[in-house]
């Protein structure tokens, strides 16, 4: 694929929501209520498509030029399930079918007439999934499957009667966990005694860390939902905006190539010359190296065609963005820290040949001029935070990539309760609410699949943050070597002068130039230059990021060894999922952490 393929029209995303639905089976939701629980939720889906319509008619540059989506997410139990699923089917709603259990198993929960209703529900469906973990009966089953709904969903349904839980994987458990994960909850009672009410911890003053069903706020659903939808769907606003239009555009593709940090690299032994590359990877490349990660589910129908496809060209988009502003903006520090020790140098020219000192104060001003361009490009440029939030972006879609395979979208796992969310997060979530779900049985031959893909990138991680380490601790050692090496030549100098005035015969000369004029300029140069020598360490942090890589791939090493012994299930894959997504995440965070305090800035 070129990488004109990777334009702006497949970079956008299509405006969705995704429903999932939660609560009870018969006779707890009598017959005589399911057509009320039915007409509300035609409702809910068809004012939630209006009001995506309003969103995208509004900001219609950033999105796809498809239809809007409003999508729910089932488990096809008798009762509210599918209520919930055939007033999406009326509606016109994309549906999606999850199972706790294998067909075989599962249809052991329905009579006959209920289980040919449920199959017609699945055949509509544009994609099923089911758990193969558990046999009929088994309440971690109808647990697993409610995590399930939730990870696939921006806002629950719960057609509840608000009486406590009774068993495993209910409606209340059900929707505590939602709360709690600030997923909003669209309360809808089954005897119809009231509006429905959302619940959602978006709606207090300050969003807590962990809301309970008791303390969460509500409001009146008729009132609250066009404000939710705009907060869940609508795209960023002022600087966030302005950063998203960047990164559609590409604007920073356009400039890859720089010399300065590929320079340091080989001069200190970083990189040997024929690993050093002063372009970095595009969009192509990019594209080329995460194929081998998600070409096994190439065939899971929609699923697999979005992951190949939109997933696939926003990650390469980012990587490359990233790649380029990280160059660019270790190329713009080493360069300062390096015209500055020039220009110290041209200063201390003229003891060497006084007759051309004017054009030394010319070659000076030239290169202080040339540190002031500099620092102000990479200020108005911000090529710190474009390098922090394109590789927070990457490192998001990759990991959708592998969890999307086990239909763990977890669009509220991130940033809690916030609802105003970074570009970058807005974006992964747009991306992961597009997703389908991946169609079949998750059963050992297709877990083992995804397990190939998650230590396939474990491994690659590892062997990245190894070489990263390796690199890092080499240049710092390197360059404290020279900066000892300057400092111990200052001191040799000095003594030479003195021994040369206590014990000389008389005025040295070096090729015409006097001993005092040769000593005054390395006093002064070599301090300088170690300064540089420092600055590009501190600013570099090298010391700090190999530590930190070391540590990193530690981590991913227990990681991988654990991932390699477990048994094979579907919940623990689940969690050694989350597990690697929390170490890469955190690396992330403590990158920007670290960056967004240094920012270029002129020597001093």
């Amino acid at each position: 694929m070129s990488e004109a393929a990777t334009g702006t029209d497949r970079l956008r995303p299509r405006l969705a929501v995704r429903f999932g639905i939660t609560g009870h089976r018969p006779p707890r939701l009598a017959f005589e209520h399911h057509e009320a629980a039915r007409e509300e939720c035609r409702r809910i889906f068809s004012e939630a498509q209006g009001l995506l319509e309003a969103i995208r008619d509004r900001h219609a540059d950033l999105f796809s030029g498809e239809e809007p989506l409003v999508r729910l997410v089932t488990a096809l139990a008798s009762g509210a399930d599918t209520v919930a699923a055939e007033a999406a089917l009326e509606q016109g709603i994309a549906l999606s079918a999850c199972l706790p259990f294998l067909p075989e198993e599962y249809a052991k929960d329905f009579s006959p007439e209920e289980w040919r209703a449920a199959q017609q529900l699945t055949e509509a469906a544009d994609g099923t999934l089911a758990l193969a973990d558990h046999r009929h009966g088994d309440e971690a089953g109808y647990e697993g499957i409610g995590r399930l709904v939730l990870a696939q969903s921006d806002i629950l349904i719960a057609i509840w009667d608000g009486e406590p839980a009774r068993g495993r994987g209910g409606t209340t458990e059900v929707v505590s966990e939602a709360i709690a994960r600030h997923i909003p909850v669209i309360h809808i009672n089954p005897d119809g005694s009231h509006e429905p009410i959302l619940l959602w911890s978006g709606l207090h003053e300050e969003v807590p860390d962990r809301p309970s069903i008791d303390g969460v706020e509500r409001v009146e659903l008729s009132r609250a939902l066009p404000g939710l939808i705009e907060a869940l769907c609508g795209p960023p606003e002022g600087e966030e905006d302005a950063a998203l239009r960047t990164f559609l555009r590409g604007d920073v593709l356009k400039n890859r190539t720089s010399l300065a940090w590929p320079l340091l690299l080989f001069v200190t032994g970083g990189r040997s010359w024929k690993r050093t590359y002063f372009r970095s990877p595009g969009p192509t490349e990019a594209r080329q190296y995460f194929t081998p990660l998600i070409e096994p589910f190439a065939a899971l129908g929609r699923f697999g065609s979005r992951l190949n496809g939109a997933l696939a060209d926003r990650f390469a988009r980012a990587d490359a963005a990233a790649n380029a502003a990280a160059l660019q903006f270790r190329s713009s520090f080493v360069t300062n820290f390096g015209l500055a020790a020039m220009a110290v140098l041209l200063a201390l020219a003229s003891l060497l040949a006084p007759e051309a000192k004017v054009w030394f104060i010319v070659a000076e001003l030239v290169v202080i001029g040339l540190i002031i361009a500099n620092t102000r490009r990479a200020h108005r440029c911000n090529f710190h935070q474009l390098w922090i939030d394109r590789r927070h972006l990457a490192e998001r879609l990759r990991l959708l990539a592998i969890s999307a395979t086990l239909g763990r979208l977890s669009l509220r796992d991130v940033e809690d309760g916030t609802t105003h969310p970074g570009w970058e997060t807005w974006y992964a979530r747009a991306t992961a609410r597009e997703l389908e779900l991946p169609q079949g049985d998750l059963d050992r031959a297709y877990l083992e699949k995804v397990r190939g893909s998650v230590l396939s990138l474990i491994e690659d991680q590892i062997g990245y943050h190894e070489r990263n380490a390796h690199m890092m601790e080499h240049v710092n050692h390197r360059l404290h070597r020279a900066g000892d090496v300057l400092f111990v030549g200052t001191i040799l100098f000095c003594l030479v002068y003195l021994a040369s005035k206590f014990a000389g015969p008389g005025p040295i000369e070096i090729a015409g130039v006097g001993l005092t004029q040769i000593v005054t300029m390395a006093t002064a140069f070599f301090p300088a230059f170690a300064a540089a020598l420092y600055g590009i360490r501190m600013q570099g942090d090298f010391a700090a990021t190999a530590e930190r890589s070391s540590a990193i791939a530690r981590r991913l090493g227990k990681l991988q060894v654990a991932v390699r012994s477990d048994t094979l299930t579907y919940d623990r894959l689940v969690d050694r999922i989350r597990r690697l997504s929390e170490i890469m995440l955190s690396d992330i965070h403590q990158w920007q952490q670290q960056y967004e305090t240094r920012p270029i800035s002129l020597p001093g």
